[in-house]
């Protein structure tokens, strides 16, 4: 499991001080001593209330069940000295009324002094598990399941049907207004405002429920012939504070909103039976379980219903990147809301310290300059009233009904900041936060008896509209007075950028060298840099978590971005996420590899990297001592591009480019066309070899009439009518390039555009991209009659050395850290990742010692090699390069396996490496051994 179990244990034994000499009354500390342990493990601050709230009475009906999470657990818990096995009959009664879909797998039972658990997911075969109170820190594992990590918990929290009803329906009906030729603008628009009034309906937010449900269904003809004129008098009255009194009882009774989300007149669209029937069928829905931390899903719903193929362009033009919840909480709880929730946990036995933490609820500032439609201000508010609700119980206690509620609650919307460039998006984050105000007004009613009022609308959630890349952030918020940076900006690579956005990003990298390599979401980190180093107040600093794509900790971009925020800047990164599969909200989830960092201008003492088994599992907690620009546990250390090799070894260079519109190059039938047409061709065809080609065994071939012997040439081109006509579609398609150099190409047109091909011998071969799904990138011998392209790269006079070390784990997992990559594949980098590497000697160094080493691996190496041609015997099902070197639950080629280990065994001897085998630790050592040599 993927739970920091250290910290945990901090927190449990924190709990049993607290409760050790506590009177343990069941109603007045059980609450109070659940959270507690729900905090300790992480439990969201939405399950939390939603497990307090629920209702399920025993047989009596005069008693509740303390707290109860569907599918997973139910707790009961007593006064110091009852007698637990009375509660365990007591708890049998409410599990027996407990709906078959809901039932959970454990029982809690608890008195202060001890702690009963019970795992009846075999009611055969009931486990039991009990411990003095004063044992629970010794046995956390117990109640793993509670965290939001591990498998049973992630089974409960189940997306709202409702969502998925809601965002369909809305899209049809915004489809079918489109078709109408409905300005998209005022449309949107519209729409957020229908949005907002299907919930207030349904969650008395009008001043009572079901008062729009009665308007259309009592008032609007079912031809939707008046829908128009009512909803356009509805919004009016909305926006209006003071009303005629001549105004009809059907609309006067709709309370004034404010907020400024009806003021800007637009242009309702006209109506007919079918789409009157479409928002009937909206209003029939119960909006009251409607989750605005995806109404950024609801919101990309809407634009896909009329983008069609440009969808994907938009989005990544304007950056609407929505987050799921589980993404959020991964970067809220690190950045700030595990901290507050550990204050809290040492607040049990000390109101003093527990009014501090609530004083200081109200001062947080939170700001997202990238905010969609406002997912992480969403949950961030959500969680931060939680917590709230938290304290006022703690501190005033559970009074229902008797406690002035409006005037304990002090976390409002107003604390909240972001920049968005899309309006609509804008308008639907400002509609989602006013409903999570009220959703979350609704909870501390459920709790306190009493409740702020939502309306009319007194506090808005600051929402700029415009380029956060031009924006200056301390105009938003300014710098002295914001706490927390944080968000999800777009993820568009260096080569995905429209002019305007190559544009922003030079403005904002202007001071870093090679800023043209570096993907959009740089921009983010560099200017939240920026504004952090602004703040000129005494004991002040933001802090600073972004997700975005884990390009920016690869290959060059490290030691352009990183090198200038942790050198130039004195940036320290706190926490972060090793690379994980990225979900969002939206039905069509795209396929994008993600990492989260947390940093400032403040060094934390204790750092925490998240690190993953596979991009889809579960984060695994690590404390560490500091996390450098590639994710690692290491001292900052940048690869830089070099032309020079760090053991002075050979050079690997590219391969030969033909830069030939595919004139010179030819399959396998045209091979064997050519040939048979033209017998003379034969002498100029050589092989030919690019990445896809080594690792599948394709076969291709190429016109190669590099000869100084050009009279011979031009007598043999008169018997080679077919390849003279290819070599002058090579000139016509340089000719017409608009780039020069390959214009100037078009006087050589029967050369390759870029030879470096070796003369003699043979060369190692090694791909310049591969699966990351290997554990080894391929890679071979061949001769230099075969020609390889630019696709991958050689080392000439390479040796079985050479093959064994660039084969090895070590090298690998070094590659795995500097290398760029191609969506998810490694992309391969002499300039980066070869000339960076360093080999157990240098090149010169003829001591025994290293003569023998060599040694040693040359023949591992060999046995590799031999293991390989076991297995590519040349028939016509032999396994390619890329099948051998691919992963298995079976493994099938355990000879190749075997050959591998021996080789490493050989490798890691040779640098004197005694360490794990996993990739990390192979880093850290290189990484030292490097920073050795530097200094």
């Amino acid at each position: 499991m993927s739970i920091d179990y250290k910290h945990v244990r901090q927190q449990l034994q924190q709990i049993v001080h607290d409760y050790k000499d506590s009177e343990g009354y069941e109603r007045g500390q059980s609450q109070n001593f659940w959270t507690q342990v729900f905090n300790a493990y992480g439990v969201s601050g939405q399950t939390q209330t939603k497990a307090f709230e629920h209702r399920l009475k025993d047989k009596s009906n005069q008693k509740y069940v303390d707290a109860f999470i569907p599918k997973l657990v139910i707790i009961e818990q007593k006064s110091r000295g009852v007698d637990l096995n009375k509660a365990y009959t007591q708890v049998s009664e409410y599990y027996d009324r407990i709906n078959a879909k809901d039932k959970p797998r454990y029982i809690i039972l608890c008195n202060f002094d001890e702690i009963w658990l019970y795992d009846i997911n075999n009611p055969l075969d009931i486990k039991k598990y009990q411990c003095p109170l004063s044992d629970l820190p010794n046995n956390a594992e117990w109640f793993e399941f509670l965290s939001p990590e591990s498998q049973q918990s992630n089974e409960i929290i189940e997306e709202n049907p409702i969502n998925r009803q809601a965002t369909e329906k809305l899209a049809k009906l915004h489809q079918a207004f489109i078709q109408d030729g409905v300005d998209p603008d005022d449309l949107a628009l519209f729409l957020t405002r229908l949005i907002f009034c299907f919930f207030a309906d349904d969650t008395a937010i009008f001043g009572k429920k079901h008062v729009l449900h009665n308007l259309l269904k009592n008032h609007a003809a079912t031809d939707g012939s008046n829908l128009q004129q009512i909803l356009t008098t509805l919004f009016d009255t909305l926006n209006t504070e003071h009303r005629s009194s001549r105004l009809p009882e059907h609309y006067a009774q709709f309370a004034y909103i404010n907020g400024g989300l009806f003021e800007e007149t637009i242009n309702i669209p006209y109506f007919d039976e079918k789409l009157y029937n479409l928002v009937m069928e909206c209003d029939a829905l119960d909006w009251t379980e409607i989750s605005p931390a995806i109404f950024g899903s609801m919101f990309q719903s809407v634009l896909d219903a009329s983008e069609g193929d440009s969808t994907e362009d938009k989005r990544r033009e304007f950056g609407a990147h929505y987050t799921s919840e589980k993404n959020i909480l991964k970067v809220i709880n690190s950045l700030f809301l595990q901290e507050l929730r550990d204050e809290f946990s040492k607040c049990t036995n000390n109101t003093p310290r527990a009014v501090q933490l609530y004083e200081k609820l109200p001062t947080l500032k939170f700001f997202d300059p990238a905010c969609g439609c406002g997912n992480f201000l969403i949950i961030a508010y959500r969680e931060l009233r939680l917590l709230e609700n938290q304290l006022i119980a703690k501190i005033f206690g559970d009074q229902k009904g008797l406690l002035d509620i409006s005037s304990m609650c002090n976390v409002t919307v107003d604390q909240f900041y972001g920049i968005e460039i899309e309006p609509h998006a804008a308008h639907i984050a400002r509609v989602a936060m006013w409903i999570t105000d009220h959703q979350l007004n609704m909870v501390t009613a459920e709790r306190f008896g009493t409740t702020r009022p939502t309306t009319p609308i007194t506090y808005s959630p600051h929402i700029v509209e415009g380029n956060a890349l031009k924006i200056d952030w301390k105009e938003v918020l300014p710098a002295n007075e914001c706490d927390f940076v944080m968000g999800n900006p777009p993820f568009i690579g260096k080569n995905q950028q429209n002019k305007e956005q190559r544009s922003d990003m030079l403005q904002v990298a202007k001071e870093i060298k090679g800023n043209r390599n570096l993907d959009y979401v740089t921009a983010w980190y560099i200017k939240a840099m920026h504004y952090m180093l602004s703040v000129n107040q005494d004991n002040h600093h933001i802090e600073t978590a972004f997700v975005s794509t884990n390009s920016i900790v690869q290959g060059e971009q490290v030691s352009i971005l990183w090198k200038y925020l942790l050198e130039d800047c004195g940036a320290h990164i706190n926490f972060a996420h090793h690379t994980f599969k990225w979900n969002n909200e939206g039905k069509g989830v795209a396929a994008v590899h993600c990492i989260i960092i947390g940093y400032s201008t403040v060094e934390h003492k204790e750092k925490t990297l998240f690190k993953y088994d596979d991009v889809s599992s579960e984060p695994k907690p690590n404390k560490v001592k500091n996390i450098n620009g590639y994710l690692v546990e290491a001292e900052n250390i940048f690869f830089d591009r070099t032309k020079k090799q760090l053991s002075n070894e050979y050079l690997m260079d590219f391969g030969s480019m033909p830069n030939d519109g595919g004139y010179l190059l030819l399959k396998k039938d045209e091979y064997e066309s050519l040939i048979n047409s033209e017998p003379t061709a034969k002498k100029y065809l050589r092989p030919f070899i690019g990445a896809q080609e080594f690792l599948n065994s394709v076969e291709r071939w190429c016109i190669w009439l590099d000869t100084d012997d050009l009279i011979s040439l031009n007598q043999d081109l008169a018997k080679m009518p077919s390849v003279k006509k290819r070599i002058e579609n090579v000139k016509k398609h340089r000719a017409s390039s608009t780039r020069e150099a390959t214009k100037k190409l078009a006087s050589t047109p029967h050369l390759f555009g870029e030879i470096r091909q070796p003369k003699s011998g043979n060369y190692l071969l090694v791909p310049s991209v591969s699966s990351e799904n290997r554990r080894f990138i391929p890679i071979g011998f061949l001769s230099h009659e075969t020609v390889c392209s630019n696709l991958v790269f050689s080392v000439s006079n390479a040796t079985p050395y050479h093959f064994g070390i660039l084969s090895s784990s070590m090298h690998n997992a070094f590659m795995r850290l500097t290398a760029g990559r191609l969506e998810s594949r490694y992309r391969y980098s002499n300039t980066i990742v070869y000339n960076n590497f360093l080999y157990p000697f240098m090149a010169d160094d003829d001591s025994d010692k290293a003569q023998k080493a060599r040694e040693s691996i040359a023949k591992a190496a060999q046995e590799v090699l031999d293991a390989r041609k076991h297995y590519q015997d040349g028939s016509d099902d032999a396994p390619t390069l890329a099948q051998l070197y691919n992963t298995y639950l079976i493994d099938p080629y355990p000879l190749l396996t075997k050959a591998h280990k021996a080789l490493d065994k050989a490798v890691d001897s040779a640098y004197g490496y005694r360490g794990k085998g996993d990739d990390a630790s192979r880093v850290e050592f290189l990484i030292k051994k490097i920073a050795e040599l530097n200094t």
